[in-house]
């Protein structure tokens, strides 16, 4: 069983190291569950509200339809006022739609303020997957992109 509080507080304090210059997000992996009552205790701990990403961001894509959008640029701009961001249900940065990569959009936002996301995928062999090889939305990450705190074993990769 998963103390989620305590994983919070993991979070946070890699969130407390990395700062802006990090420039690597903190990636929740595993269960949806798990995922979610830890990025709510975060929430708790920092004061700051989690972003359903895959609303927030379709909403401000459509709002600027007909221009030329720096999704990462959005996303950061969701919340100026924060040092940190939330991100819970960053499936959206999985569409081949917007022609991005969710790693490298993370981490772009990563160079500007602490971030940290419920990454919807599995880590598996050091590798950040989502979806299957087949499926037109799969992704597969070197982990050492991010601080990835894996719930499914209550441990983290710190690289």
């Amino acid at each position: 069983m998963i103390d989620h509080r305590a994983a919070a507080r993991d979070a946070k304090r890699l969130l407390d190291a990395t700062g802006m210059s990090g420039g690597k997000p903190v990636l929740l992996v595993g269960d949806y569950d798990d995922r979610r009552v830890t990025l709510e205790a975060l929430s708790e701990l920092v004061g700051v509200l989690p972003i359903n990403l895959n609303v927030a961001l379709a909403q401000a894509l459509i709002d600027s339809a007909g221009t030329r959008a720096d999704v990462g640029a959005i996303i950061a701009a969701m919340e100026p006022a924060s040092p940190i961001l939330l991100l819970d249900r960053i499936q959206i940065l999985m569409l081949p739609q917007l022609r991005t990569n969710a790693t490298d959009v993370l981490c772009r936002i990563a160079r500007r303020c602490a971030v940290c996301a419920s990454w919807p995928g599995r880590l598996d062999q050091g590798r950040l997957r989502y979806a299957d090889p087949d499926h037109p939305e799969c992704l597969d990450e070197d982990a050492t992109r991010a601080l990835v705190l894996d719930l499914s074993t209550n441990e983290g990769t710190y690289r």
